[in-house]
């Protein structure tokens, strides 16, 4: 018997059909990749791994562009000259006479981590660390980039935890699964302008 036609209603479903096998097989592959078994997916789908490589390998580019833009944009903060640290994981602020704080960041996973903000004890409560923040804030939003804090208190005399995490809560850090053990930011669109808070 000869095959039989496939009527329009059946091709469109199993176009459907591969179009999903195929959307699965490359999040699997994705996976695999961030799982350390690149010899098996390039042995296996090796068109496939090349063009996840090379869209892993432009994103993260875009990220560490993304990244060096905050830096230069944080480094302009009203009121205090702002200078690179010597690992660039630091970036310290000054006023005319003294060194008034510094913070700490790095770029992991495509996002900016802030390991914290200091402050010199005759600045604090005097709004230094807010003026730093909301710069850094409006930076990553600027950049579409995300916001990692892992933070701890500094010494006896800084914020206290609970202080601390409300302090970083008034400008849009949240717990979530995101950063385990941290706190999270995620950029803000013009249209968050519109929502509820």
């Amino acid at each position: 018997m000869a095959g039989a036609m496939a009527t329009p209603e059946t091709a469109e479903s199993l176009k459907t059909e591969v179009n999903r096998l195929n959307r699965e097989l490359r999040a699997f592959v994705a996976v695999a990749l961030q799982h350390g078994l690149r010899d098996y997916c390039a042995t296996r789908h090796p068109e496939l791994t090349a063009e996840l490589e090379k869209y892993y390998a432009h994103s993260q580019l875009r990220a560490r562009q993304k990244y060096d833009r905050v830096l230069t944009r944080i480094r302009e903060v009203s009121g205090l000259q702002g200078a690179a640290g010597d690992t660039a994981e630091r970036t310290y602020y000054r006023n005319e006479q003294d060194n008034v704080a510094y913070i700490e960041h790095a770029l992991k996973n495509k996002r900016f981590v802030l390991g914290g903000i200091w402050v010199a004890p005759q600045y604090r409560g005097k709004g230094v660390a807010h003026k730093i923040l909301r710069v850094l804030v409006e930076a990553v939003d600027e950049t579409d980039l995300s916001i990692e804090l892992y933070h701890e208190p500094f010494g006896e005399e800084g914020l206290g935890v609970n202080m601390l995490e409300a302090f970083y809560n008034r400008h849009g850090f949240t717990r979530h699964d995101a950063a385990p053990g941290g706190m999270v930011r995620f950029p803000r669109s013009p249209l968050d302008l519109y929502t509820d808070k």
